[in-house]
């Protein structure tokens, strides 16, 4: 009921992708694997789930990639981009 179905339309490469792509010791140690990996995306919104109601079919979106666990001191203190406990979507989490 909370999910929101995304129509992918553009799609670009950071640096965490190079470290995919290279499979180095990062990726190797924190990617699962199969995985179909990547975040950064721009899309329209297709569908939405019963609950939601900020969002219009058709809209134009982007993802945001990090999922914070909103209770570690940094997230307490509105530092959500320093989380320890940060997964990545499309990096170590589907």
């Amino acid at each position: 009921p909370n999910d929101v179905l995304i129509k992918i339309k553009k799609t670009a490469i950071c640096g965490t992708d190079v470290h995919i792509y290279n499979w180095d010791q990062w990726a190797q140690k924190t990617v699962p694997v199969p995985m179909v990996t990547g975040h950064e995306f721009v899309g329209t919104v297709a569908d939405f789930g019963a609950a939601v109601t900020e969002y219009k079919v058709g809209q134009r979106v982007s993802g945001e990639g990090h999922i914070v666990c909103g209770h570690c001191r940094n997230c307490r203190a509105g530092r959500g981009h320093l989380c320890r406990n940060t997964l990545g979507v499309g990096v170590n989490r589907p």
